[in-house]
C-alpha cells in the first residue's frame, strides 16, 4: 500500500507493456506484430511511446534482431509477471461468474484410470440441479494448480499431490501390478514376490509429475531388501507400455492401465500397493453449485468405488496420498 490513499494510475498502459513483452520474445517488429495481430508500424509506435513514457531506451538493434537493454530486461521481467497476474485475475473472475451460473469447469488427468475416466465423462450434471459441466483434460500438476488458483472448480486425478488449500476426496482405488512382455520369466508366475524384482530392469513411471507415488513404490521394495534397478523413465503409462513391449524393462502400473495384447499384468503377492484416484476441490469453496456437483460425484462414482478393495484382506495398506 502507498503512504497516501490515492490510487496511482500507471503511466505505462497494458497495451504498451504487452508490446514490449512481445518484441522481447520475438526479437523483430514484424514477428511481434504477427503475435499481437498488429502491423509492424503499430508495434514500433507502441515501443517508442513506452520508451518516451519511461524516459529510457528499452531495445537496441543487433545483427540477430532487437535485444533488451538492462532497463528493458528489468521491465520485461517484472512486466511479464504483471501480465500473467492480470490474466490469472481475469480467469478467476470468469470462473466465479461461471460458478454462480452453475457452469462448472472440471479438469481430469490425461492419465486417469480408464474405468474412472469413463464415469467422469458421463457426468453432465442434472437439469434439476441447474449444472453444466465443462470437462478439461490436462496434466495433474497443472490441474491442481488451477484448482488452487481458482480457475478450475474441481479436478479428477491421482491423489498423490498435497496442498493446504485443497480437499481430496478418494473415489477409486486399484492394485499396482507388475507389467511384463509375454514370454518373460515373470509372466508365468501366478503372483510376483517383491524379491522376484531384485536385479530386474525397471521402467519408472511418472517419476517427475508424481514423485510421492514413485517414492512409495521404492520404499515398499526397500522394506523387502530390494533396490529397484531403474533403467528408463516414462512420463506416463502409455509410454511405459511401449518400453515394456520393446523389452527395455518391466514396470509397475495400476491394473486398469495394462491393456495391451502383447503384455501381461501379474499381481504382487503382498497386495499393499495401490493407486488412489479422486476429486480435488478448494477447501474454502463452499458454493452451492460446487456442493451439488460433489454430491453428484459421490452418488454416481463415490458410492460405487469408495470401499472397493479397502480392508478386504486385513492387510495394513500404504496410502498413496497424504489425505484421508
Amino acid at each position: 500500500m502507498y503512504a497516501d490513499s490515492t490510487m496511482r494510475i500507471p503511466a505505462l498502459t497494458i497495451d504498451l507493456l504487452v508490446a514490449v513483452i512481445a518484441l522481447a520474445q520475438q526479437k523483430s517488429y514484424k514477428s511481434a506484430g504477427e503475435e499481437l495481430s498488429l502491423t509492424t508500424s503499430a508495434v514500433q509506435k507502441r515501443i517508442r511511446t513506452a520508451e518516451r513514457t519511461l524516459g529510457q531506451r528499452l531495445f537496441i538493434g543487433t545483427e540477430e534482431g532487437v535485444t533488451l537493454t538492462p532497463e528493458g530486461q528489468l521491465l520485461y521481467r517484472d512486466g511479464l509477471r504483471a501480465i500473467e497476474q492480470i490474466l490469472l485475475t481475469e480467469e478467476k473472475a470468469k470462473a466465479l461468474t461461471d460458478l454462480r451460473a452453475g457452469h462448472l469447469r472440471v479438469g481430469h488427468s490425461t492419465y486417469l484410470a480408464p474405468k474412472l475416466l469413463a464415469l467422469v465423462m458421463r457426468l453432465n450434471g442434472e437439469k434439476e440441479m441447474g449444472l453444466r459441466i465443462q470437462h478439461l483434460p490436462g496434466l495433474m500438476t497443472v490441474l491442481v494448480k488451477q484448482v488452487v488458483d481458482g480457475t478450475l472448480h474441481a479436478a479428477f486425478g491421482d491423489l498423490s499431490i498435497t496442498h493446504s488449500a485443497l480437499i481430496a476426496r478418494q473415489l477409486f482405488e486399484e492394485p499396482i501390478v507388475v507389467c511384463t512382455p509375454k514370454g518373460h520369466p515373470l509372466a508365468v508366475k501366478a503372483a510376483i514376490r517383491p524379491q522376484d524384482l531384485d536385479g530386474e530392469p525397471v521402467i519408472a513411471v511418472s517419476r517427475d509429475p508424481t514423485p510421492a507415488h514413485h517414492m512409495e513404490i521404492k520404499e515398499f521394495f526397500e522394506d523387502f531388501g530390494v533396490h529397484l534397478d531403474i533403467v528408463a523413465d516414462a512420463f506416463a503409462p502409455p509410454e511405459a507400455l511401449i518400453m515394456v513391449q520393446q523389452k527395455i524393462g518391466i514396470c509397475l502400473l495400476e491394473a486398469s492401465a495394462v491393456m495391451h495384447p502383447e503384455l501381461v499384468a501379474k499381481p504382487l503377492s503382498v497386495r499393499v500397493l495401490t493407486r488412489k484416484s479422486g476429486l480435488y476441490v478448494r477447501e474454502d469453496n463452499r458454493h452451492p453449485a460446487l456442493n451439488s456437483f460433489v454430491d453428484l460425484v459421490t452418488e454416481r462414482i463415490g458410492l460405487k468405488y469408495r470401499h472397493r478393495d479397502l480392508n478386504q484382506s486385513g492387510h495394513s495398506r500404504k496410502s498413496s496420498t497424504g489425505f484421508a
